[in-house]
């Protein structure tokens, strides 16, 4: 039966049917051409529109985080192809709704969530039928991502098999993979998630303590090297203690940054920030009546015995900016004037933890030569 007779019984006319042949007769349309950057995309309704996304499955949380980082902007927002592997705001919640994880991302310390950041681009585009089991590749964190034989992704985090959402939306410099959860680099992995709830993940996590955390790092590369605990070690295990810790806002008041003290230097001022037992707040200040206030030693020790105790007095009369609780660390305080103090807590309990507590302290506690 000719094309002519259909058209009659269809009631079409001939014209029209031969239009529709015709164009049914081409080839496919040639894909359209990305317009937009991975930055652009991202950022974009094209990208809600081209991946179906929802508002949990949108991208709001990475383009805010990332904005934080001008360099990681300019780089997915250049000429030079990448891949971005793009959590999505589920897969945010998730990572802090952690238990033991900061409940703010602000609240992270900002090298880390770079580095967790970075660890999502890879260098070239990388579409997912190039991501083949066993394939390993390497991220601007450095560190490799592997993709398992169900072509889900391998990382350091706790779920080994990551899987995604949606794949291969492209822009003018690479592509983009929606993810369902958060990668983390393998060092940030074995490193942190083991720390969780105890004193050393509140400074080796927290926003307000990188520049201790950066000491910490320094003084623990000492001791191994030194065939001494890591403070890590102390302020991670199961003996309860109780750091006095100044914030990132004290040391910029002392022009102190991580590399002002050597490693070494690092091990003996911190650990002097550090006392063996649960110093609660009460524990101090029921120190009213006393003339020499409290005594505890400190984590700071010689040839196996603590030499450094840490002096508290508790001076309600004369109290200053924070609770009126004072330290002194070299034993030179005189609680009759207030002179010889070098620090006042001004956070009593700024966190508890499964090991122990912290306070914020106004000072540095060095210790005696």
């Amino acid at each position: 039966m000719n094309i002519l007779k259909w058209a009659k019984i269809f009631s079409l006319p001939a014209m029209a049917l031969g239009l529709l042949v015709f164009t049914g007769c081409g080839g496919d349309d040639e894909e359209a051409k990305p317009t937009m950057d991975i930055v652009e995309l991202i950022s974009s309704d094209k990208y809600k529109q081209a991946s179906g996304a929802d508002e949990e499955e949108s991208l709001d949380s990475l383009v805010k985080y990332l904005g934080v980082y001008p360099d990681l902007i300019e780089l997915l927002g250049g000429s030079t192809e990448y891949t971005l592997f793009a959590p999505s705001n589920t897969a945010f919640k998730s990572l802090l709704a952690t238990p033991g994880f900061p409940k703010d991302i602000t609240d992270i310390n900002p090298e880390i969530v770079k580095g967790v950041l970075s660890y999502h681009v890879v260098s070239g585009t990388k579409l997912k039928a190039d991501l083949t089991a066993g394939t390993s590749v390497t991220t601007a964190e450095t560190e490799a991502i592997v993709v398992n034989a169900d072509g889900t992704l391998k990382t350091g985090s706790t779920n080994q098999a990551i899987e995604f959402v949606s794949a291969d939306l492209k822009a003018t410099n690479g592509v983009v993979h929606l993810m369902a959860t958060v990668l983390i680099p393998p060092s940030v992995g074995s490193s942190l998630t083991p720390i969780l709830g105890t004193n050393a993940g509140t400074l080796l996590l927290g926003a307000p303590f990188s520049t201790l955390a950066a000491g910490i790092k320094l003084a623990d590369t000492y001791a191994a090297a030194n065939e001494l605990p890591t403070l890590t070690s102390i302020l991670a295990g199961g003996t309860v203690h109780t750091v006095f810790a100044p914030t990132n806002e004290t040391f910029t008041a002392g022009q102190i940054t991580a590399n002002t003290f050597t490693g070494q230097q690092w091990y003996g001022i911190i650990a002097n920030h550090v006392v063996l037992s649960d110093v609660t707040p009460a524990a101090l200040t029921d120190a009213t009546a006393s003339t020499t206030g409290k005594k505890y030693n400190s984590a700071l020790t010689k040839d196996g015995v603590n030499y450094n105790p840490l002096y508290f007095y508790y001076n309600s009369a004369n109290k200053q900016v924070g609770v009126g609780i004072f330290i002194d660390s070299n034993s030179d305080f005189n609680p009759a004037t207030g002179s010889g103090f070098n620090a006042e807590i001004v956070v009593p309990d700024a966190a508890t933890n499964s090991n122990g507590r912290v306070h914020v302290i106004a000072g540095v506690l060095s210790p005696p030569q």
